[in-house]
């Protein structure tokens, strides 16, 4: 009977883990560039059938298991909606890649949450302070931000006292259109590898192998568009399914552990 109770218990664990799972997906449904959480479950064998495999003696008894345990969580990298939000430094990828960001102590995460600002010295950054890498550094006081199909920034700046006096009477004088920088994105051979550090952000692991970096619209890269952000791939509708069942399956897991007891009580009283 230990079994059955084991195997109930770890029912209601792991749809409760399930749960929360889901509720933190549905909570981030307008976090832009987040990225769809799944959880995803693998039976326990018993200690009895772990140590028989382990010695290879032979065996006519079918295993047996125990309850069920989390396998992993993996995340649908599949792209969200672009949507337009009309602020020239939101940046977001249609396809394949990230934007890369440098962390504080000196190591890079990768994301496609394109909401950025600028620092004290007008180099690109996240809403949070992290640098963009490569950096791209934009003038003061410029205008119309425009990033072009392989990544090219340029943006329009103010002239310069020297400029202005340069120019003749009929010349115009709202600005010179100046390439401020390259903006490259990753990609990743395997991108269900990486790991999430939060705020949708991800580093690199041996799963993952190496970022490749390259301009967009080349090499299989996505292309950025400025004034757009990714959406979350979060479908409500999924996830609502999804928690029904995982509701569903942590009331059954309860039935079963309540009857256990009652059947082992009833045993107690005859023995």
């Amino acid at each position: 009977m230990s079994l059955s109770i084991d195997a109930a218990i770890s029912g209601m664990v792991e749809q409760q883990r399930n749960i929360e799972l889901i509720a933190n997906n549905l909570a981030n449904v307008n976090s832009a560039g987040y990225k769809r959480a799944k959880i995803h479950f693998q039976d326990i064998l018993s200690t009895a059938t772990v140590f028989s495999a382990a010695s290879g003696a032979a065996t006519t008894q079918p295993s047996s298991s125990a309850g069920v345990a989390t396998a992993g969580i993996t995340r649908d990298f599949a792209q969200g909606s672009l949507q337009p939000s009309g602020r020239e430094m939101d940046f977001a990828i249609a396809g394949d890649g990230f934007f890369r960001v440098k962390l504080d102590d000196g190591t890079y995460a990768y994301t496609r949450a394109g909401m950025f600002s600028l620092d004290g010295t007008g180099r690109i950054v996240t809403v949070s302070g992290e640098l963009m890498d490569p950096a791209v550094q934009l003038p003061s006081r410029f205008r119309d931000l425009r990033i072009d199909d392989v990544g090219v920034v340029s943006v329009t700046r103010d002239l310069t006292t020297d400029e202005l006096a340069a120019l003749g009477p009929y010349d115009p004088r709202d600005g010179k259109r100046v390439i401020a920088g390259q903006m490259n994105i990753f990609r990743f051979p395997n991108p269900a590898g990486l790991a999430a550090i939060g705020n949708s952000r991800f580093v690199a692991t041996p799963e993952s192998q190496a970022a490749i970096e390259g301009k967009p619209g080349e090499s299989g890269m996505g292309v950025v568009y400025s004034g757009w952000l990714e959406a979350s791939n979060v479908d409500i509708a999924t996830e609502m399914t999804g928690l029904v069942i995982a509701k569903r399956g942590y009331q059954l897991n309860l039935v079963a552990y309540k009857t256990i007891e009652e059947m082992l009580s009833k045993v107690n009283q005859v023995i």
